[in-house]
């Protein structure tokens, strides 16, 4: 169902109290043209305060349903805990409202396949937020790669790797988050997937539980990935990581990428669009030998993800991220988690 006329009117579900994240995406809906920020929803009274307090022109609402009933909006962008995402878009689609949904889609498959379906009953967009594929140090990296500097890239390594005990709250029970891979991993997931643009053949997983009894996700998980073009992807995500390991290392038939994962995205939530804040190595090899070039990350230009959201709506263009494709990345976990249960390698739904 396209939008015939503007401005595009929004609202934000989850003022937010981790990072203020609802309130970074009110400001990029502000800065998008055809686009208008007019309610805010959430369940603290306090943060409906601080958003009214900032941004005057806002209408709150304490509950989904009365925005739903009495806002006129034709949009919604679903920031609140992982849990929660499929009830709430959901309800939102029902409406005929079109949804923006946050990373990670949802914690399951069979959520992710109602969401798509209630999309299409209704004839309404969901889009999921991976809008990391912004970030300065992706852009410059997903450039190198699709330049054909380093060749046929076969190998992906990427790892988010740290020590210490999550703190207790909501991301911390499994029920509610999906899991350890559902903080960083969704990024994660996303980038191979953009980067490698192939099928996959098949997940193995490994996922170990070892300290720290009172939190109930994993302390590591890790997933090797083939695709049908043979490339092969290994992306770990963990808590008991004493020594890290570069954020990534890609191996292609004329040389490589490492990122050590030092460099900056400077501004993410703060600022619409950010500087370049570092750089990575490429190696390149012919027949003059080996070289070695630092390679300054782009801007990053998270703003964009709006603007297609705003093109598709108006124009018809492509959703920048659909539900299908938000649902792939959801579906790797599961494959993933079900291979550390049985041994063996395990196919991705929906391939």
């Amino acid at each position: 169902m396209r939008i015939t006329k503007t401005p595009i009117k929004c609202a934000v579900i989850g003022y937010g109290s981790a990072h203020n994240f609802g309130r970074a995406h009110g400001r990029w809906i502000s800065a998008t043209p055809n686009m208008e920020w007019v309610a805010v929803c959430d369940k603290d009274p306090q943060r409906l305060e601080n958003a009214k307090n900032e941004f005057p022109h806002l209408n709150t609402y304490f509950d989904v349903t009365e925005l739903l009933d009495k806002a006129d909006i034709d949009m919604v962008s679903v920031i609140t805990p992982h849990w929660t995402h499929a009830p709430i878009a959901l309800e939102c689609m029902k409406a005929g409202k079109h949804v923006i949904v946050d990373k990670a889609m949802c914690i399951s498959v069979a959520e992710a396949t109602k969401m798509i379906e209630e999309s299409k009953k209704n004839d309404v967009m969901l889009a999921v937020f991976h809008n990391r594929r912004h970030d300065g140090n992706f852009r410059a990296i997903k450039e190198v790669v699709n330049s054909g500097q380093i060749g046929q890239v076969f190998h992906i390594e990427l790892s988010a790797m740290w020590y210490g005990k999550p703190r207790d709250w909501w991301y911390s029970k499994k029920a509610l988050s999906g899991g350890a891979f559902y903080y960083w991993g969704p990024h994660a997931i996303d980038w191979v997937l953009d980067l490698v643009r192939s099928e996959i053949k098949g997940v193995t997983g490994f996922y170990h539980k070892l300290i720290w009894d009172d939190v109930d996700i994993e302390n590591q998980t890790r997933a090797i990935i083939r695709f049908e073009n043979d490339v092969i992807a290994d992306v770990t995500a963990s808590h008991i990581s004493a020594v890290g390991k570069p954020l990534w290392r890609i191996l292609g038939t004329k040389g490589a990428i490492i990122d050590s994962g030092d460099g900056a995205i400077n501004g993410y939530i703060q600022e619409v669009n950010g500087p370049s804040g570092g750089s990575f190595q490429m190696v390149t090899i012919d027949k003059n030998g080996r070289k070695e070039t630092t390679v300054p990350y782009k801007e990053s230009d998270w703003l964009t993800y709006y603007i297609e959201v705003s093109e598709h709506l108006l124009h018809g263009k492509p959703v920048p991220v659909s539900g299908e494709d938000g649902r792939r990345v959801i579906a790797v976990f599961e494959a993933a988690e079900r291979s550390s249960k049985s041994g063996v390698t395990e196919m991705v739904e929906y391939e």
